[in-house]
């Protein structure tokens, strides 16, 4: 029982990591870091790409496996399977988290929660960059009064998912009632960047 909850309890401290990492060390820092200009990047162009995110894997691990586990064992007192179980939580979170990201950009929802997610998700890249920073839940965000609940996204048209368009370029039926797209501008990335640098929605053109 005890690594069970050891394993919950590194669970959601990743989502509270992916909250204040989201927020403070990738959109506050304005590109002031490696993490801060790839995620950034990522807010300015339409494809998603795993970018080469392996100092972020070995930050997890380094956290996870290394201050979580000190930290449960040493300050917790709790056992060192307990301890160990708290880091692969975290770890086993951070994974779930990169996954349903990626999932978000590449495939549409086949869930009421992928659906929220996506809604949740794309108000952050396409409405309020410093808005609804958590993926996996929306719980900090509400928390730390940065969410904003989204029944509808406006897309610009030339940043829109794959999945969301049909094959003459207009939204799918059976998501008409979530999203729109809008404009007809091409993606021109340097001005992309400096929004997205400076924390700003693209513009509906």
């Amino acid at each position: 029982m005890n690594v069970l909850l050891g394993f919950l309890a590194g669970a959601v401290l990743w989502t509270f990591g992916e909250y204040t990492i989201h927020r403070f060390a990738f959109h506050e820092a304005r590109g002031r870091n490696y993490g801060s200009k790839e995620h950034l990047r990522h807010h300015a162009r339409r494809d998603y790409t795993l970018w080469n995110n392996w100092p972020a894997w070995l930050g997890v691990l380094a956290v996870g496996l290394g201050l979580w586990r000190w930290a449960a064992h040493d300050l917790l007192g709790l056992s060192w399977p307990a301890a160990w179980a708290v880091g692969a939580g975290w770890v086993v979170a951070y994974a779930h988290y990169e996954w349903l990201h990626m999932a978000c950009h590449l495939w549409a929802p086949r869930t009421r929660y992928g659906a929220f997610v996506r809604r949740h998700h794309f108000h952050h890249h396409f409405g309020e960059p410093l808005r609804n920073h958590g993926v996996t839940t929306p719980f900090w965000d509400v928390a730390f009064g940065t969410y904003t609940p989204v029944e509808r996204v406006v897309v610009p048209r030339r940043m829109a998912m794959r999945w969301l368009l049909d094959d003459a370029g207009e939204v799918r039926p059976e998501l008409r009632s979530s999203y729109e797209v809008r404009g007809r501008a091409p993606l021109v990335e340097d001005e992309e960047l400096q929004r997205a640098f400076a924390n700003e929605a693209p513009v509906l053109a």
